[in-house]
């Protein structure tokens, strides 16, 4: 039979709450699972189960819970939680700022719909974007990948080890990655649209009894809704080539490494 005192009961409670909030603000910041479409009682189930499996191979100092030092812990799991969900939606947030930027490029930008995981209007195409990433990021185990990483992070980030500021620091400079890698997909379609742009200008030079507005947006939309057909095809690798980015980053910046 088991038999627990109380002090063994209390301990055991404690080595469970931390994990369990470091888990819970992870799956809040990550996307798809953090959004209104994820109910907050399916959340916190996932935390719940996540941490019992986590706990007993992790190492979690002893703290008194009534202590303003366990207060500071709680903080430190939620941010540290919050950051490595963030990383992700960072690299969802390079698609989205691609398909917006395509649609003001390409003439659509006036087709908005409204994005029901974050509740918002957003550019169509931007919006296309974030739901074929998610695709892609559910059908190659992306989730799976990163709760491995979340795990791997209580040895390379442990509890109790205070706060970086140089990991956050970090953080916030990852966002110009970001902005480089929106324009990197969406620069052949602008250089494309601007070529299209020259040409049409030169035969309003040479025409001016032609109405090029008329004839040339609808011109330019019908091919960027061709350009976005043929990119179809190089979306997946694209993806993995970013989502290999980020690890690379997660591993060289934060030393977090997977299988140790």
């Amino acid at each position: 039979m088991l038999d627990l005192n109380p002090d063994q009961l209390l301990n055991l409670t404690i080595s469970f709450l931390l994990p369990f909030f470091r888990i819970g603000a992870f799956l809040m910041a990550l996307p798809l699972f953090g959004s209104r479409l994820v109910n907050a009682k399916v959340r916190v189930a996932f935390a719940f189960l996540i941490a019992i499996i986590v706990t007993p191979v992790i190492h979690v100092p002893t703290y008194d819970p009534i202590s303003p030092a366990f207060i500071v812990l709680i903080a430190e799991q939620l941010v540290i939680g919050f950051a490595l969900g963030f990383v992700i939606t960072i690299l969802f947030q390079v698609f989205s700022l691609a398909g917006q930027l395509a649609a003001m490029k390409a003439g659509l930008g006036f087709a908005m719909s409204n994005d029901p995981a974050n509740g918002v209007s957003v550019a169509t195409m931007g919006q296309y974007y974030v739901s074929m990433v998610a695709l892609a990021f559910l059908g190659t185990d992306g989730h799976l990948v990163m709760i491995e990483y979340l795990a791997e992070s209580f040895q390379y980030w442990p509890i109790g080890g205070g706060f970086d500021s140089q990991h956050y620091w970090q953080l916030v400079l990852l966002g110009g990655w970001m902005f480089e890698k929106a324009l990197l997909v969406v620069m052949p379609l602008a250089i494309a649209v601007l070529v299209m742009n020259f040409a049409f200008g030169v035969v309003a030079k040479a025409s001016p009894q032609l109405n090029i507005f008329a004839l040339g947006f609808p011109v330019i939309m019908l091919f960027s809704l061709f350009f976005f057909w043929i990119m179809l095809k190089d979306f997946l690798d694209i993806y993995r080539l970013f989502f290999h980015e980020i690890t690379s980053w997660m591993k060289d910046v934060w030393g977090i490494r997977l299988h140790g």
